[in-house]
């Protein structure tokens, strides 16, 4: 029996107001970093528990409007409450507010579900606090319905191992080897300072705007050459991640050196 469609919410103000996402990226310089990382988060936390251990694919689509935005919820849930309620949630987001949606497909050892997150503010992408709703357990065809019924298909397409630590009731920390990127960190909190302050203790130095954004381009303009999933390699000479070319290019865009953290 299928399960009912439910939404994931973040930072909820009162009944159909935005829910808000605060989130810090981080990348790691190595595997073996992303290991230390792990080990140093079980000490610090000893109360932690993992609440995500799967591998994701993720389509990524381009910034639309509101009003498309609205559509396009409408052709997964349909005309139903939960549809309503989240009309009522989009109607809080101001009319020029650029929102972005994200189609992903989560894989655990006993699992496997399709969602659909959408992602609102002037960066939706890269704000360090932004709007943000995902729809679980929806049907994957919808990918195809997005393309033949919006004339939308996705920018770029992603793959990701992810691990999902739980440091306390509102703080996740998220470790996960992405194509192009390679391995990075996130925090995500409700509130900034809970996230500097988990990140102070473990060292990390977050990644900014301008490099989140650099970064963004040259794998949207590249992502054949990174992507690998069944039935898709990269091409031969690649091993799915940024060159050394391609950090200096993205450097170069960002005006800033790419910090790589390395955990002791």
């Amino acid at each position: 029996m299928k399960r009912s469609q439910k939404f994931e919410t973040r930072v909820k103000k009162t009944e159909h107001e935005p829910n808000v996402e605060i989130e810090q990226k981080y990348l790691l310089a190595s595997e073996s970093d992303a290991k230390k990382l792990e080990e140093k988060i079980k000490q610090l936390f000893p109360d932690f528990h993992i609440v995500g251990d799967y591998s994701e694919t993720s389509y990524y689509y381009p910034k639309i409007t509101k009003e498309k935005a609205k559509y396009l919820l409408g052709q997964v849930v349909g005309h139903g409450k939960e549809s309503v309620d989240w009309q009522d949630r989009l109607d809080h987001i101001p009319e020029t507010t650029p929102i972005i949606f994200r189609l992903r497909t989560r894989k655990s050892d006993n699992d496997e579900v399709t969602g659909l997150t959408f992602k609102a503010g002037q960066n939706p992408l890269h704000d360090i606090e932004r709007i943000e709703v995902e729809l679980e357990d929806i049907n994957p065809m919808f990918r195809a319905i997005f393309s033949s019924n919006s004339g939308i298909d996705p920018e770029s397409i992603w793959h990701s191992d992810r691990r999902i630590f739980s440091i306390d009731e509102n703080t996740k920390v998220d470790i996960e080897n992405v194509t192009g990127y390679g391995w990075q960190a996130e925090i995500e909190s409700n509130d900034l300072s809970r996230v500097n302050e988990i990140a102070g203790k473990l060292s990390l130095q977050p990644l900014s705007r301008e490099m989140l954004d650099a970064m963004y381009k040259q794998y949207v303009q590249n992502w054949q050459k990174y992507y690998t999933s069944k039935g898709y390699y990269p091409d031969e000479g690649h091993d799915g991640y940024f060159s050394e070319e391609d950090w200096k290019e993205i450097e170069s865009t960002s005006n800033e050196k790419v910090i790589k953290n390395q955990i002791n």
